[in-house]
Order: C-alpha cells, then structure tokens, then sequence
C-alpha cells in the first residue's frame, strides 16, 4: 500500500455509505487518492484504491504506555483482504482477518480491538487512513462507525475519533433543475448502462428506501458509477432522490426492525441495541433470573420488538437481492408479473398476499426444477423489498402491529425461511445464521400470535433449530421457547396442544443448552400446563408421549434423584410412564 499524505479534519460530510450491487455490471478504475473524512459515518465507498484518511491527537501520556490498541466499529466488512487501516504509514491492517470481530460475513456491524506495533503511534497528530484493497462481490466498501486508541493495559486511558454524525434532514440535491431531476427518475427507473436490471427493480420502484435509510448522495453517485452513468447522470439520481417527499427516518447501517427500547417502526432501534453477548438478553428479560416455574403466559405481555437482542438482524444492505433474473417474471404464465402489478394498483392486502404468493411458488419451483437454493433466496429479497414499499404506502411501520397485520404478508419470515432450507441443504454460507436473524426481525413485528400453519410467521421449532446451529446461548434459547411454546398453544393451535405438532416438539433442543435449574423451571411449566390441558378434557397422542420421554430422557441423568422425584410430582398421571427413565441412576 502507498504512503499516505497527511489530510486535516474539517466539518462536512464526506459522503454515503457502500450500496449493494444487485448483480449488476463490474467496478472500473481506480479509486479516488485520498479523501478527507469530516463527519460520521467514514464512508469508504468505490473501487478498489478508495481511501478516507482521519487525524487523531494523541496525548504524551498515552502515546507513551507500553502497549496500545486501536479500537474500530466498522459496518459490512464481509471479507478478508478487502478492508484495510494503516497508522502513520505502519504496516496494513486487514480489518476483515479472522479473530479481529470487524468481520461479518453476511453484513452488519462489528467491532473489534487490535493490538498495534510499538512506536506505530506517536504524541500529537496521527493519521489513520481507510482504504478499500480489493472489489468484493455485491458491496463497494464499507463504513467506519467508531475508532480510539487505547492503552491495552489501562483501557479507560484512550483518546476517541471526536467527530460529528451527518443530519440527512440537510442533505441537498447536487442539481436543482428540475430538468435534472426528471432526467435523474428516467434513469433510476427504466435505464440500464451496464446491461442489468434498472436500479428500480431491486430497489422500491421510486427509490424512497435509498432516502428512508438515508444514502447519502456520494454514496448514491458512486453506486449509479459502478454501474457506468456517468458523473453527471450519477448526479441526477442523486437529485431524483433528494427530491422524493420521503424523511430519513432510518440509517442505511441501523438495521430495519432491530428489536430494542424505542424501536422506531422500520428505522428500528439502532445497531447500538444489539446486545454484547447471550446473558445480556437473560439480564433484560428477567432482571430477577428466571423464576422456578414461570407461568405459561409469563410472556404474554411482552413487547417482542422492545426487547434487545443479541441477533443483528439484517440490514438493507442485505434486503437489497444480489440479482435479478428475468425468468422470474415469465414463469407459471407470468405470474409474478401480473400480481405484482396489482400490487401498485389496487394495491389491496388480497393484492399484497397474492404477490408473496407467487414468489414462494416460483422460489419453489427454483428448488424443484433445478436446486437453486440461491436464486430462491434472491427472488424472495427482492419480493420483501417490494412489500416493504407497498406497506410503506398502505398503513406505514407506526402502528401497533409495526405494519404486519395479523394474517398479513411476513416477508421477513419468508427470506429467513428460504435461507433456513439452504442450510438444511447446505447450499449456501452461513446459510443458517441468516435465517435467524431475518426471524428474530420477524419475531420483533409478529411473532405469531397464535395463527395455525401456513398462516403464523415462524415455526419455532425451525426458529429453536437455527439458533442451535448459530450457537447462540441459554439465554436465547430459553427465550425463543417460552415465546413459541405459548404462542403455539393459542388460537388455531391450540387443538394441537397434545398432538406432535404442538409445544411438546420444542423442549428437547433447549433442553440440551441451558443450566439445570432452568431444565427444572421448564419442565415444571410444561407440565403445569399439560396438567391443564388434561383436565380441560384434552389427551395426549402417542408421538406427543415419545417426544416428551425423549426429551426428558435427553438430560434427566443430571438432575439430582429429589429434583426427579419433584418434578414427577408435579407432572399428570397420564404422562407417568413418560417419565420413568433415570430412576436407576439416581446419585
């Protein structure tokens, strides 16, 4: 990597944020030299050669301990030897390498600590220069959301990157003719220069998710770039979009129904709501720890997209589908064609669920036809970025039901679902951590509500089975089954409380994660409510009786011989025999 010429700090903005490239036509170029940064996010967005360079002031006291770090939070590093950090022309940093926790292979937000050489950092002005090394498929840089220097032996004695966040309520069009922006929708709308798809169709058709999560106009010019308009036409759209009577009311890095406190429709509650680690969530959810027997409804009265959670569900970035294939549209009589311009006019809910519809019937025909998982997967992103628009104008994100409606289109859960089979195929990378965090998004709007199968959002036993794959904690599991085993005991389902088909199928995996006392408090809440089920008149099928002996028999050897004698105590006569195992190693 070059040397770095020093560039000072000032107060503007230097521009958007990387956009993704829909499969779409190549980089070409080189990147710009350097560019300042004057404002959050540092944006470090173009072709391979881009840098965006940052003075930090360090003082004598500091710059003197005999280790130090550099902290840095940084969004869509997706891969190695692509994203770069030099200190004072030190040797380059790959903020993508493995162990930093920067990388984040399908999008997102990381942050990550790393150890720098002696001497790198000096007292007084240091310069710190970004720089993106290679083209990576789908993205076009990544962004800098924080950066400090710290002592690694004293982590409180650090100096941080101090400048302000961009307001996009101030951003203005690059071009004020009118004749400008017009030029500017024709060409967001119906012109390709790259010989893909118009930047309409993996976008909403008006390009108002580009001003609701706030793209910037540099990083709106540097895209159209990418995809060979030229500056000027880059300029235009640009324009087009500013003009769009559309408020920022998201950031294109805070992902899009991130579950927390003050979650805010799509904008969500910010990537600073995603908790640190799994007991975080276990602290919020039972600040007093889990009770002995929680009640069956113990989470009845729950906020599911007011509750923080360690899952970073997908930003737009990851919404926005890698390609567009024209066979889409063509296939079964043109079925998506014509429901998804119904979708635009009338536009009903009957137009909206007809349009889903036809997307999950194409993507299985994908599969069908000739396995393709991802192909599938991309359909289904760009079927959610349209529903996403088309709820956007019929209702908004602001009500109680955060724009999902019961019984309404849950596009969140179908792409975490066509990701879900891809791992169960293993046909796709990280195939399963996807397919989580695009339902945990799902489980923040609509988590259920009781609707039977085909109608509900999630089955949680596929949500309980992605979680284990994605090796997340005692804390989330045992939520994600107190949550599903209640809704699944309501509405339509409840008749299939004794069957296979209800709670009992979601015991036996979180079982296997949590502690025991929390086993105990699960087991003593199941069977309460099996107690109950019973005396309403219910009874228990064969299989259901299999899954319970299984599971009780996956952990009952660590329960001590008075903890087994309680819990069958507790349980109905009915499901006794469902519970003999262990009595012969008793300690």
């Amino acid at each position: 990597m070059r040397s770095i010429p020093r560039i000072t700090l000032s107060t503007a903005l230097l521009g958007g944020l990387a956009m993704a490239s829909a499969g779409c036509g190549e980089p070409s170029g080189e990147g710009d030299p350097v560019a300042e940064a004057r404002a959050f996010p540092l944006e470090i967005l173009g072709p391979p050669g881009t840098e965006v360079t940052v003075t930090l002031d360090v003082p004598a006291a500091l710059a003197a301990r005999p280790t130090l770090s550099l902290e840095v939070t940084a969004d869509n590093v997706v891969a190695g030897e692509a994203a770069f950090v030099v200190v004072n022309g030190g040797a380059p940093i790959d903020l993508g390498a493995s162990g930093l926790g920067i990388r984040r292979p399908f999008g997102g937000t990381g942050r990550g600590t790393i150890p720098l050489d002696a001497g790198v950092v000096k007292t007084g002005e240091n310069r710190i220069a970004f720089r993106y090394a290679r083209q990576v498929p789908d993205v076009s840089g990544f962004r800098v959301l924080g950066l400090a220097i710290r002592a690694s032996d004293d982590p409180v004695n650090q100096i941080e990157l101090d400048l302000p966040w961009e307001d996009p309520a101030t951003w203005t069009a690059p071009l004020a003719d009118p004749a400008a922006v017009e030029r500017g929708r024709s060409y967001f709308t119906t012109i390709s220069r790259d010989g893909g798809p118009t930047c309409a169709r993996c976008h909403a058709d008006d390009g108002a998710d580009l001003a609701v999560f706030a793209f910037s106009n540099h990083s709106i010019e540097a895209r159209a770039e990418h995809h060979l308009f030229s500056p000027e036409e880059a300029k235009a759209i640009a324009s087009y979009i500013r003009s769009l009577p559309v408020a920022p009311v998201g950031r294109v890095h805070d992902p899009p129904f991130q579950p927390g406190p003050g979650m805010h429709g799509e904008a969500g509650a910010g990537y600073g709501a995603v908790l640190a680690d799994d007991a975080a969530l276990g602290a919020a959810l039972f600040p007093d720890g889990l009770p002995a027997e929680p009640a069956w409804d113990a989470l009845a009265s729950l906020d599911t997209s007011e509750l923080p959670s360690p899952v970073e569900v997908p930003s737009w970035l990851r919404w926005l589908p890698r390609k567009i294939d024209p066979d889409w549209f063509t296939r079964g009589g043109g079925l998506l064609a014509s429901t998804e311009a119904a979708l635009a006019d009338p536009g009903t809910l009957a137009d909206a669920l007809a349009f889903q519809s036809a997307a999950i019937q194409i993507g299985k025909e994908l599969l069908i036809q000739e396995g393709d998982h991802q192909g599938r997967i991309e359909l289904l992103r760009y079927a959610a970025v349209k529903l996403w628009a088309w709820q956007r104008a019929h209702g908004g994100y602001e009500g109680p039901d955060h724009g999902f409606p019961d019984g309404g289109p849950a596009f969140p859960y179908e792409v975490g679902f066509a990701f879900f089979e891809a791992a169960l195929a293993e046909a796709v990378p990280n195939a399963m951590a996807q397919a989580l965090s695009w339902w945990v998004a799902q489980i923040a709007v609509n988590p259920g509500r009781g609707f039977s199968n085909g109608e509900r959002p999630l089955n949680w036993r596929d949500v309980l089975l992605a979680a284990e794959d994605a090796g997340q904690g005692p804390s989330t599991m045992t939520f994600f089954h107190l949550l599903g085993s209640w809704e699944e005991s309501r509405g339509a389902l409840a008749d299939d409380f004794g069957t296979a088909q209800g709670p009992v199928r979601l015991l036996a995996v979180p079982l296997l994660h949590v502690d025991v006392a929390t086993r105990e408090a699960l087991f003593r809440r199941f069977f309460r409510r099996e107690a109950a089920f019973l005396a309403e008149g219910g009874t228990l099928a064969p299989n259901h009786h299999t899954l319970l002996a299984n599971a009780w028999q996956s952990v009952c050897g660590e329960f001590s011989a008075a903890q087994r004698q309680d819990l069958r105590a507790v349980a109905p006569a009915e499901i006794e025999p469902d519970l003999t195992a262990c009595q012969e190693n008793s300690p």
